[in-house]
């Protein structure tokens, strides 16, 4: 997946978690890399969030309790997740947005969707 943006141009990927970061190089490869790393470092935050207090995610989200060993194994998934880099194909919404605008402001619909995928299944 590659974002093609011209040597010019200078994104802003805008977090309520880490507040903005500047998407400045002009190889394709370095551009991909940058944003990869502000995706991987809000999705850290968010796990890091999730991490804090399990349970109280699992009953908001699912109406469901854990048991200590389900919450560990849970907590295991999520620092495995953290491990990862982002794989970009789950955030194709998120790089259309950057190809289109200056300014992008990251929600955590995505961000969910992989962290629920991964606990689901």
């Amino acid at each position: 997946m590659f974002v093609y943006l011209t040597d010019t141009d200078m994104k802003v990927i805008q977090s309520q978690l880490f507040g903005q970061k500047f998407i400045t190089a002009h190889d394709k490869n370095a551009r991909l890399f940058q944003i990869r790393q502000a995706l991987n470092e809000h999705r850290d935050l968010l796990i890091n969030n999730l991490l804090k207090d399990i349970p109280y995610y699992l009953a908001f989200k699912y109406h469901a309790y854990a048991t200590e060993p389900e919450v560990e194994a849970i907590k295991s998934k999520l620092l495995e997740l953290k491990r990862r880099d982002v794989d970009l194909l789950n955030y194709v919404s998120i790089i259309n947005q950057i190809k289109k605008k200056d300014k992008v402001k990251l929600d955590n619909r995505e961000f969910y969707n992989e962290i629920d995928q991964l606990l689901i299944g």
